[in-house]
This record gives structure tokens, C-alpha cells and sequence, in this order.
């Protein structure tokens, strides 16, 4: 019991320390306090600090250089991901809408590049299986369908033909995953969705890459749509129950 209180509270600070890094209160280049501070300010062992600075630093915000002190990096792609949760939200859960505008902003024009990639290049065999992920999408149950819409566009991304973009479907794939997650957002549930989909796997059968942009466009509208009505509703409860002098609603 004591060594699971003591790695959530390492957690914990690792969580505090990453916002002050990607808040600019400690800048890049500079150094962070020494173990000893940290553990003065926490009130916990040198050990806790240890084991939370060695988390921050494996995702690439801090390097430690020994002798010399705990010097801050800059924030990169793959840390960021990472630490994704962090940057959606603050320390009360509310959410950094601007940040959640930039990735929406950031997954439209990758998905759409990709997709279009996919319809010109696909070949025939990789067709065959899209086909079959769909019709499995639609007719799986929910607790499935999640498995099944990531095995989809892991293979419209590998369909590319571009390794550089079916790597980076590994990383940012999660992201939006994540997002999905967050929100809880129906994967085929909401409406016109499935139809949507429907028409866009018969523009990539047709290697009709004008059209599937087109559909792709409106199937990423109307995610974007209901994350947007997601993160507003989950505001407004945030302030109500601030203003009830409540707990904000669990993330």
C-alpha cells in the first residue's frame, strides 16, 4: 500500500513539473531546482523526485546531466504525444480548447492527405481488405468497433505506399484515439456517419480521389462537430459545479 501511494505521488509530480515545463515557467535551456528543492517543496523523498524526473525525461522534456543539473528541452512531436492528456487539459480537467482546435486543425489535413494518397495507390488486394474492415465496422458491437475502425486506417495509411506516413499513423494514430476516448464519441453513432462512410469506400473502389476528398472533409466535419459539443457541454458542467463549489466531473 505505501508503494503505491508513493509512485501516485510521483505521478502526480510528474504531472505538476510537465505542466510548468509546457507552460514556460521553466523555459527551454534553463535548469529545473535540484532533487533536493523539489523534494523540499513536495515534501517527499529525494527518490519520489527521482523516479517522477526520470519519467519526464524518457518522454524528452529534460535531460539530466549528471553533476551539472536537470536542464529543460524543447517540447518535440513524439513527447508530445505522449503527454497528450496533459496538454488537452489543465490540472482541474477543464479543456485547452485552443489546443484541442489545433489538433483537429492538424488531423484534417492529414487525414485527408492520406486518404487521398490511398485511393490513387491502393492495390486491389488492399481493397479486398478495406471492403472487410468496413462491413465489420458496421456490424460489430461497440466494446469491438473501436479495434476494428484502428485496424481500418492503420491499413487505408499503409495503403499509401509512403512509409513516412504509415510511421506516422503509428504515432499520431493514438492521438486521435485518445481524443475519441476522451469525448467518448460513438465511432459509426452518429448520424449520417455510416452512410458517409459508405460513400467514401466507394470513391477509394472507383480511385475516385476528388470525391473521397470531398467525403472525407465531411466525415472529419462532423467528428469535429460533436467534439466540439463534447468539450462545450463538459465546460459548462466544469462551471457549474465551480460555481456550486463542487468537484468538476471526472474526465
Amino acid at each position: 500500500m505505501e508503494k503505491k501511494a508513493l509512485t501516485t505521488r510521483s505521478m502526480d509530480i510528474t504531472e505538476r513539473l510537465t505542466r510548468r515545463i509546457i507552460s514556460g515557467e521553466y523555459p527551454v535551456g534553463s535548469k529545473l531546482p535540484t532533487e533536493r528543492a523539489l523534494a523540499e517543496e513536495f515534501d517527499v523523498a529525494r527518490h519520489v523526485i527521482r523516479e517522477a524526473l526520470k519519467r519526464i525525461e524518457a518522454v524528452g522534456l529534460v535531460k539530466i546531466r549528471q553533476g551539472s543539473g536537470i536542464y529543460v528541452q524543447r517540447l518535440h512531436f513524439l513527447a508530445g504525444i505522449e503527454i497528450f492528456d496533459i496538454l488537452l487539459t489543465d490540472e482541474y480537467g477543464a479543456i485547452n480548447y485552443p489546443f484541442l482546435l489545433d489538433v483537429m486543425e492538424f488531423r484534417k489535413h492529414i487525414v485527408r492527405t492520406v486518404v487521398n494518397l490511398s485511393v490513387e495507390r491502393h492495390t486491389d488486394e488492399e481493397e479486398i481488405e478495406v471492403r472487410a474492415l468496413f462491413l465489420e465496422l458496421l456490424s460489430s458491437p461497440e466494446a469491438d468497433r473501436e479495434r476494428v475502425y484502428e485496424a481500418l486506417f492503420e491499413r487505408i495509411a499503409y495503403s499509401t505506399h509512403n512509409q513516412v506516413y504509415a510511421l506516422l499513423f503509428n504515432s499520431v494514430g493514438r492521438i486521435f484515439l485518445k481524443l475519441r476516448r476522451t469525448f467518448e464519441i460513438p465511432i459509426v453513432g452518429i448520424t449520417g456517419v455510416s452512410t458517409l462512410l459508405g460513400e467514401l469506400l466507394r470513391a477509394y473502389s472507383e480511385r475516385n480521389s476528388e470525391a473521397a476528398d470531398l467525403l472525407i472533409m465531411g466525415y472529419l466535419e462532423m467528428l469535429d462537430q460533436s467534439l466540439k459539443n463534447m468539450a462545450k457541454a463538459r465546460a459548462q458542467a466544469q462551471a457549474v459545479a465551480a460555481q456550486n463549489g463542487g468537484a468538476p466531473p471526472d474526465a
